[in-house]
């Protein structure tokens, strides 16, 4: 079996583990409106201190920093700079329900998730939630920096979801960091659904995954500096049979980028400086990268890039896409160093430039 096939399979199977990660949250208390959600410990946290009720075990307080030790559903609240929550590595069974927590992180990750851990992130219903970080969350110069203001480090599985709201504010690094799949750590996913969220990320990329990535539903809103949505390896956008993601990208230099970038639902928006949507990476070998589309509603405008540029075949068997580049030498609407096929869908690409090939396979 090659690599790409054992790795879809791999794959597979974490995405039905995380689309239950947040439904069982979703049928108790933790997704109600009231300040409980049932909760092994509430946190409230203040430029003073953290202020904790419930059980006394499973974590620890030091200053502003809370640590997670063991598995449990806890509360955060309250506004706090210099703030931030830590899960401790190896902790696995662990829900943040935030509601109504604004920390500024400072010269760390207002929210990390360390290796091997397993951390549902819920923004409680009708919630609004603000976390950032500075300059020097950022380590080419400082020490304490995590380089993300949500840091989910190598072998991490970790789902956002909720019906809430989470605003983030990135300028230290990224807006959200995935790690890296490890023999000593295990498997690393980030999955997001169902919240709002809200990303600037003037310095670089605004969600950054070293593994897979899963974009099943709600509504992001991002601005970045480099890359809106980023994965070395996959990045699924939507699922079969479902609305998905409302994914509105007001700046980037390049859009969703991906060595397997997979559209299957969703209504996504980009404006980009560069290409629009790149099915690329410097780092994989023996890999076959792709961008396959099959559902859901794509407009994308690059100003100075391609539209659609895959490394390797670009495949379209569904879909309205709508796309369109600045007329610049090299760059066009559809672009792909293998084979683009188009089997199915609606598409309007306008823009090419002059002098590069393509094959083209219609049926």
């Amino acid at each position: 079996m090659n690599i790409k096939k054992l790795l879809s399979l791999l794959f597979a199977a974490m995405l039905v583990l995380s689309l239950a990660a947040c439904s069982t949250q979703s049928n108790e208390k933790t997704q109600a409106g009231d300040d409980s959600y049932s909760a092994d410990a509430a946190f409230s946290f203040s430029d003073s201190g953290i202020t904790a009720t419930g059980s006394s075990e499973g974590y620890e307080i030091e200053g502003t920093h809370l640590t997670i030790e063991s598995s449990g559903t806890y509360s955060l609240s309250g506004s706090c700079s210099g703030g931030s929550v830590e899960v401790k590595k190896g902790t696995t069974g662990v829900t943040l329900i935030l509601n109504g927590l604004e920390l500024d992180g400072s010269d760390t990750a207002p929210i990390s998730c360390n290796k091997s851990t397993e951390v549902t992130i819920i923004a409680a219903d009708g919630s609004v939630n603000a976390l950032s970080d500075s300059a020097e969350n950022n380590d080419d110069e400082y020490p304490n920096a995590e380089n993300a203001v949500i840091k989910c480090k190598d072998g991490s599985n970790v789902t956002l979801c909720g019906t809430g709201t989470i605003n983030i504010t990135a300028n230290g690094k990224n807006g959200i960091k995935s790690g890296a799949t490890t023999d000593a750590e295990g498997e690393a996913t980030l999955t997001i659904k169902e919240l709002t969220l809200n990303i600037s990320a003037p310095v670089n990329d605004a969600i950054n995954a070293e593994q897979l990535l899963n974009i099943e539903s709600g509504t992001l809103n991002i601005s970045a500096a480099d890359d809106a949505v980023h994965s070395d390896l996959v990045l699924n956008i939507g699922a079969t049979g479902t609305d998905g993601p409302t994914i509105n990208i007001s700046e980037c230099y390049e859009g969703l980028e991906a060595a397997e970038l997979n559209v299957l639902s969703g209504n996504i928006s980009i404006l980009s400086s560069d290409d629009c949507m790149n099915a690329a990476s410097s780092d994989l070998s023996n890999y076959d990268l792709s961008m396959n589309i099959s559902g859901g509603t794509i407009n994308a405008y690059s100003s100075e890039g391609d539209g659609f540029d895959s490394n390797g075949d670009l495949n379209i068997s569904g879909g309205i896409i709508a796309v369109w580049t600045a007329n610049r030498a090299d760059n066009q609407p559809l672009d792909a160093d293998g084979t683009l096929n188009i089997s199915g869908g609606t598409v309007l690409a306008a823009g090419a430039s002059n002098g590069m090939g393509l094959s083209i396979n219609a049926e």
